[in-house]
C-alpha cells in the first residue's frame, strides 16, 4: 500500500515538473493513461494502453516533437506485463537513449526484465 502512494507521488512530481515542457514534448494520452492505471487499475487493459502509446509515438514523429519522458519506460513495463520481454527491452533502451538521466532507473528495470527472460527459458 505504501509503495502505491510512493509511486503515485513520484509520478505526480514527474508530471508537474514537466508542465513547463508542454511545448517541448508531445505528451498525447500518456499522462491520462498513467493516471488512470493508478486511480482505476484494470479499467484499461494493457493492450489498449500499448496501442494508445504507439499511436502517440507516431503522432509525435509526424508533429516533429520530442517524445515525453517516461513514455518508452512505461511502454516497456506494459510489454513486460504481457511477457514480451524483447519488446520491453527495446522500449527501455530507447528511454535510456533519449533520457540518460534515467539510466539508474532504466538499468534496474532492464536487469529485472533480463532475469525474467532468463528464468522463463
Amino acid at each position: 500500500m505504501v509503495n502505491k502512494y510512493i509511486i503515485t507521488l513520484l509520478v505526480s512530481m514527474l508530471l508537474t515538473s514537466c508542465v513547463t515542457n508542454k511545448n517541448i514534448y508531445y505528451w498525447g494520452e500518456y499522462e491520462s493513461i498513467v493516471r488512470q492505471s493508478y486511480v482505476e487499475p484494470g479499467a484499461m487493459d494493457v493492450q489498449t494502453q500499448i496501442e494508445k502509446l504507439n499511436t502517440d509515438l507516431q503522432k509525435t514523429e509526424s508533429a516533429g516533437k520530442k517524445v515525453a519522458p517516461g513514455v518508452y519506460a512505461y511502454l516497456g513495463v506494459l510489454y513486460a506485463e504481457q511477457g514480451k520481454y524483447t519488446q520491453s527491452r527495446t522500449a527501455l533502451l530507447k528511454e535510456k537513449t533519449l533520457f540518460p538521466e534515467a539510466n539508474v532507473l532504466i538499468d534496474g528495470m532492464l536487469n529485472r526484465a533480463d532475469k525474467k527472460l532468463t528464468n522463463d527459458k
